[in-house]
């Protein structure tokens, strides 16, 4: 997550590497929103937590914005993992209601969504809506995640191929970092084969970690990019 957010002191093509590996970030919190709609005491208290930070940090977004440069504004929706997830959990708890009205509204929402104006909301609603599907098989899990990578590599490689400067394997490498890069959240497959299904030792010490650690590390690396960056 952090390694995502570094451009700014690293060199282009460190951060393009760095951009490829870490598109399972967005889709490993994902999952785990739906692993918490699971398990949790009270499915709407964990969609107003995620709902409250999220208004939270487009309120912190936009205090930020008062001070910054330009070039490093942050984006009230865009960089707001929180309201993605929030939304996430919301067509996923309509969808599992009994209800085909809400059913209906789930899947609708799920199609607005995919407008890509909250962060990473094309690939994430999908993905969070698939994982809710086929969460009791992982084989069908993973054959549909593949099958959403292939959707995203087809899309992306289709507008990014014909811009590309093929003068040499950086400029590819880069155009396809940059631009093609939403296939390679399939990296997560083997890290979910991992997962155990169960929560770690120290996991109910470290339950908020993340909703403070998200937002504090965009601010600080864009504090620190405002006034060190001439």
């Amino acid at each position: 997550m952090v390694l995502d957010h570094i451009p700014y002191f690293i060199s282009p093509y460190l951060a393009d590497t760095f951009h490829l590996v870490t598109r399972v970030v967005a889709v490993g919190f994902g999952y785990l929103v739906i692993e918490g709609l699971r398990y949790t005491h009270s499915k709407r208290n964990y969609l107003l937590r995620l709902l409250s930070w999220g208004i939270f940090m487009a309120v912190g977004n936009f205090a930020m914005n008062q001070f910054l440069k330009p070039e490093y504004k942050m984006s009230i929706l865009g960089d707001n993992i929180f309201l993605t997830l929030a939304l996430g959990a919301a067509l996923v708890m309509l969808w599992n209601s009994d209800s085909r009205r809400n059913k209906f509204i789930s899947f609708t929402l799920l199609l607005i969504g995919c407008v890509p104006l909250l962060e990473g909301s094309y690939l994430l609603l999908p993905f969070m809506f698939i994982t809710n599907l086929t969460y009791d098989d992982s084989k069908r899990r993973d054959l549909s995640y593949l099958v959403l990578a292939f959707f995203f590599s087809i899309i992306e490689m289709s507008m990014t191929l014909p811009v590309i400067d093929f003068s040499n394997w950086v400029n590819i490498y880069d155009g396809i970092a940059m631009n093609a890069s939403s296939m390679f959240f399939i990296l997560i497959i083997p890290m979910l084969h991992l997962y155990n299904g169960r929560q770690g030792k120290i996991g109910k010490n470290f339950k908020y970690l993340f909703y403070i650690f998200y937002p504090a590390h965009l601010w600080i690396i864009h504090i620190l990019a405002n006034y060190m960056i001439k």
